[in-house]
C-alpha cells in the first residue's frame, strides 16, 4: 500500500478508503479522502488525508487499510495549511480540530535524564536551568531530577509517552494534563493493588 498510497498523493488523487478499526476489526467501513502525507510513527505507517465531506484532516494506519479506489470524477481539494509544519507541533499523527500547542512543564527525575537528554520528548524541549530551575524545585518539592519544557498538542500520543517513564516523568503544568495523566497513574495503581 505505502508505494500505492504514495503514488496516490503524487497524483492528487481522491480515493474511497477502506478500513477498519481497532473498536470494530471485524466491521469494514468506507471513507472518502483526499491524500496528503505519508508519516511514520512508533515503527507503524499512517496516512494523512482530509474527509471529503468535512475537510476534517484524518490518520489512518496502514495496517488497517483494506484497500481503496481512485475516484476520477471527484476533484483533489488541496490542504488548507502546510501539514508539515502542522505535524511539527505533534509527538505522533493525531492531530485534534481546533487544538494548538500547549507549554508542558515536566519533571524528570535523575535516572531517566540521561534518556530524555539524549533522545527528546519533542523537537521544542528546552532544559531549564539556574534561577528558574531554583524557583521550581521550591515550588514543586523536588530536591533532585530536572526540569524541561515543550511546546506541543496534547493528544493520546503524547500522554502515552509521557506514561512509559512512569514515575520517571511527572508533568507539572497544564492543570488539565497534570490531572489527565494523575487520573491514569492512580487507575493502574488501583490495578496493581
Amino acid at each position: 500500500l505505502l508505494g500505492e498510497l504514495f503514488t496516490a498523493i503524487s497524483n492528487k488523487q481522491v480515493i474511497a478508503l477502506r478500513y477498519h478499526t481497532f473498536a470494530s476489526p471485524d466491521e469494514g467501513r468506507e471513507c472518502v479522502v483526499y491524500p496528503y502525507l505519508l508519516k511514520q510513527y512508533n515503527n507503524r505507517w499512517f496516512l494523512i488525508a482530509a474527509a471529503e465531506s468535512d475537510g476534517y484532516v484524518l490518520n489512518f494506519a496502514l495496517d488497517r487499510i483494506d484497500g481503496f479506489e481512485p475516484l476520477y470524477n471527484h476533484k483533489y481539494v488541496e490542504p488548507s495549511e502546510e501539514l508539515v509544519e502542522r505535524f511539527e507541533d505533534v509527538v505522533g499523527v493525531t492531530i485534534f480540530k481546533g487544538a494548538k500547542p500547549e507549554r508542558i512543564l515536566l519533571w524528570v527525575s535523575d535516572e531517566q535524564w540521561p534518556y530524555v537528554e539524549t533522545k527528546p520528548l519533542h523537537g521544542s524541549q528546552r532544559h531549564i536551568t539556574g534561577e528558574r530551575a531554583c524557583r521550581l524545585r521550591e515550588e514543586w518539592g523536588f530536591e533532585d531530577g530536572e526540569f524541561v519544557e515543550i511546546c506541543c498538542l496534547v493528544n493520546h500520543e503524547l500522554r502515552q509517552l509521557l506514561g512509559s517513564f512512569v514515575d520517571g516523568v511527572v508533568v507539572l503544568t497544564p492543570a488539565p494534563l497534570r490531572k489527565d495523566m494523575a487520573e491514569r497513574v492512580t487507575r493502574l495503581a488501583k490495578k496493581y493493588f
